[in-house]
């Protein structure tokens, strides 16, 4: 994510010399001074490195990354870069031969000690050790988080077309300092894996890829939406248009980190702010150019 957060937004069809981060291949040498890589650069690089793992990780790792958790982030990347058709293709190789599917109910993702059938990759917590920062940052006091630091939006709720949708209703209302904000249940257990990679993720991707290429590659798109929200109850949908699909990830993937993004790479405003303005994007540490003066810092910084 780091491109994405210190970089501009990779254009499709751009020759994207935007500055991203370094791409630093050598063993670490702290003394040792490099440049920012442009975009481009980075990407290629991730792209390559994502490709490399698919073709040398095994489909079963145990506990570790396997080939479809490589294989799911690299869609995501192609998703990011406008690479629709290869996006759809790797996203269709993990929902059709990752043995992944989805959980019954939306409540069955979440709210366990242990992954699940959906979960492509997970970080391990235990009481032991490891801890769940989305739970930290998104759940109250009385649930292991500190005060509810992002809480829902009305605005958020609006966005639902149905009160039957069980995804409208994952909250909670916070206590103790959190008091009255409707905060999100999917990290209010403490204990709970972090998920960044779960199937539904990759229907999504499937779906919105086909309708982009005018495809049906495993699925067709309408099926693929309707069948993602029958899992939380919500009424089938006549018709799809590409908002209705972008509106269904935000419904879908909500507070896990890919709202931003998804309104980066689909040049939407964000805050009143168009999509590439600097404001949205983090400038370079002082301390990393005191460290190393050949970074360059960010514009309006």
């Amino acid at each position: 994510d780091m491109v994405r957060l210190y970089g501009q937004q990779y254009e499709s069809g751009g020759n994207n010399t935007q500055l991203g981060i370094p791409v630093v291949l050598d063993p670490p040498d702290l003394n040792r001074k490099v440049p920012r890589n442009t975009v481009e650069e980075v990407y290629a690089q991730i792209v390559n490195d994502l490709a490399s793992a698919v073709d040398k990780l095994p489909e079963s790792n145990g506990v570790r990354a396997d080939k479809y958790a490589a294989e799911a982030v690299l869609a995501r990347v192609y998703l990011q870069q406008g690479n629709y058709v290869s996006a759809r293709d790797a996203a269709d190789d993990v929902i059709e031969n990752s043995g992944h599917s989805l959980m019954p109910t939306y409540n069955e993702v979440f709210d366990t000690d242990n992954n699940t059938n959906e979960t492509i990759f997970s970080w391990i917590v235990t009481q032991q050790e490891g801890l769940n920062w989305q739970n930290v940052h998104f759940a109250d006091e009385a649930l292991g988080g500190r005060q509810g630091d992002i809480n829902i939006s009305q605005a958020y709720l609006d966005k639902f077309d149905s009160d039957l949708d069980e995804r409208k209703h994952y909250n909670y209302i916070g206590t103790g300092t959190a008091t009255g904000l409707i905060l999100t249940s999917k990290f209010s257990h403490q204990f709970a894996n972090t998920q960044p990679v779960r199937l539904a993720e990759m229907l999504l991707i499937r779906a919105e890829c086909n309708f982009r290429e005018g495809t049906s590659v495993g699925m067709d798109p309408l099926s693929e939406i309707n069948a993602l929200r029958a899992r939380s109850s919500a009424p089938p949908l006549s018709s799809l248009t590409l908002e209705i699909i972008l509106n269904e990830r935000e419904l879908e993937l909500g507070f896990e980190g890919f709202v931003l993004h998804d309104y980066k790479r689909t040049k939407r405003d964000i805050g009143g702010l168009p999509y590439n303005d600097n404001k949205l994007i983090f400038p370079i540490p002082q301390s990393a150019i005191d460290r190393n003066p050949l970074l360059e810092q960010n514009p309006e910084y």
